[in-house]
């Protein structure tokens, strides 16, 4: 059985499913949940469209220390921006006292329903889409604690990260990182 108090950090490309499964696993466990981009912008009062505005590198210093900040809470569900895996500094922080989970998603699924207004970096459509995906996918696969497939129904996915989580077994596409 896994550690009580330990968080669950889930982490994809932007539209992977990750808010919406971390409200629908708070829902489930009880535990609190915290969007990261959210917690930013209320720490910061500026919306991360502005936070990128004053570049990449400044958006992910701070994105860097709130990490370090949502790293000491317990009992948390913690919906990652999708870069957070661009600074091993974040993972580090988040593994303290959390299991990370991969949501990976097609990056078709993710071009159906996603809103790309409020997702500065993924303005330039499905292309931008795809080279995320390439670009970060080995550092995803890296980071993650464990791999869970986003290619059905929430609640089936929500069973297998909360199965995993609390030792209770695997589901059918959730599979331990062979690190």
């Amino acid at each position: 059985m896994k550690e009580l108090g330990k968080n669950i950090i889930l982490i994809g490309l932007p539209g992977a499913g990750k808010t919406t499964l971390g409200k629908l696993l708070s829902n489930i466990t009880g535990y609190r949940f915290i969007d990261s981009d959210a917690f930013i912008e209320e720490k910061t009062g500026k919306s991360i469209t502005e936070l990128f505005q004053e570049g990449e590198d400044h958006f992910r210093s701070i994105e860097s220390e709130a990490y370090k900040k949502i790293a000491d809470f317990e009992d948390t569900i913690v919906s990652t921006g999708g870069g957070v895996v661009k600074r091993n500094e974040n993972i580090v922080a988040l593994k303290r006292n959390g299991t990370v989970y991969y949501i990976d998603r097609s990056v078709e699924d993710i071009s159906h329903d996603i809103e790309v207004s409020h997702r500065p970096l993924l303005k330039d459509g499905l292309e931008r889409i795809h080279a995320l995906k390439a670009e970060r996918e080995a550092l995803y696969q890296d980071a993650a604690d464990c791999i869970i497939k986003n290619d059905k129904p929430l609640e089936e996915v929500a069973d297998e990260i909360i199965a995993h989580h609390y030792g209770s077994g695997k589901g059918g596409s959730a599979h331990d990182n062979p690190q």
